[in-house]
């Protein structure tokens, strides 16, 4: 499952790079992430299935996956169909997925986290010690592999801007966009080098794996799983506020779905706010 952050404030000012925030509209996607993922990744085909979840390091894609719940699950609920008779219901788990300098949730708070949501028989036998293993749903894992490309010295700045001040820069751009390196920053064959030992990882897992990252990296990614050849990725389009489900059994071509969470571009306005009044067309149901 490949989504992009919610929209964020240098989305709306069109600058690249960067840490900023969310803007209200990328915060209002995190919000119906949450929601969506217990319903749609926690159980597969009707069966409770174990999921994983990855981030990059920056604010944006931390603070888009911080509402979804991490479920301390007992590992024998895994072994059948009817360990658990319904999903998570939406804010029955409060969640600190990582804190947004790109650290991991503290000691302290995943005791107080396992002691509200695990019956005492899941949490010590007599002597303290766990009755039996247990997994986190979602366990937040921070990858600075999965940043964004990093724009160098035009970091913060708009196309426009670049534009301006180092017209030949764009035109090079525009002539090589996967090879093409930002002054002092990246390109997109850098960020497949980081990427390497990441997929290395993601092929060894059988679980479902959502990855909320960023459109250059996302684009290799997709590319990368669907087949497509490496030139063609930095075209592919990764819309925001958009889940892809990408399935591969081994023997079938890959497929994908898109699932539109928004908000959607028509209700969001040019502050990144959410105009209420406006009806989204072609949105998922929650």
């Amino acid at each position: 499952y490949l989504s992009r952050h919610g929209q964020s404030e240098y989305n709306v000012l069109g600058k690249l790079g960067g840490n900023p925030p969310l803007s209200p509209a990328g915060q209002e996607y995190a919000r119906r992430l949450a929601q969506w993922v217990p319903r749609h990744i926690f159980y597969q085909h009707g069966v409770l299935t174990k999921c994983r979840l990855w981030t990059s390091s920056l604010q944006r894609t931390i603070l888009t996956a911080t509402h979804i719940p991490h479920p301390i699950v007992p590992a024998s609920s895994f072994d059948s169909p009817d360990g658990i008779s319904s999903p998570p219901r939406r804010g029955s788990h409060e969640t600190d997925a990582a804190t947004p300098s790109g650290g991991t949730p503290s000691h302290r708070f995943r005791s107080r986290q396992r002691s509200r949501q695990l019956p005492p028989r899941y949490l010590q036998g007599d002597e303290g010690v766990l009755n039996e293993p247990v997994w986190e749903q979602m366990s937040p894992r921070v990858y600075r592999n999965l940043d964004e490309i990093f724009a160098g010295e035009y970091e913060g700045m708009t196309y426009e801007e670049i534009k301006k001040i180092a017209p030949s820069e764009a035109t090079l751009r525009s002539m090589d966009k996967i090879g093409y390196r930002y002054p002092r920053g990246e390109s997109y064959l850098d960020i497949l080098a980081r990427l390497d030992p990441l997929v290395h990882e993601l092929e060894s897992y059988h679980e479902p794996l959502v990855i909320v990252s960023h459109q250059a990296v996302l684009r290799l990614l997709y590319s990368y799983l669907m087949g497509k050849p490496r030139h063609q990725a930095p075209k592919v389009e990764i819309p925001l506020h958009t889940v892809i489900r990408i399935t591969y059994d081994g023997w079938n071509p890959p497929y994908e779905e898109r699932f539109v969470l928004g908000p959607t571009a028509k209700g969001i306005r040019n502050d990144g706010t959410i105009d209420e009044g406006v009806l989204e067309d072609g949105q998922t149901n929650l």
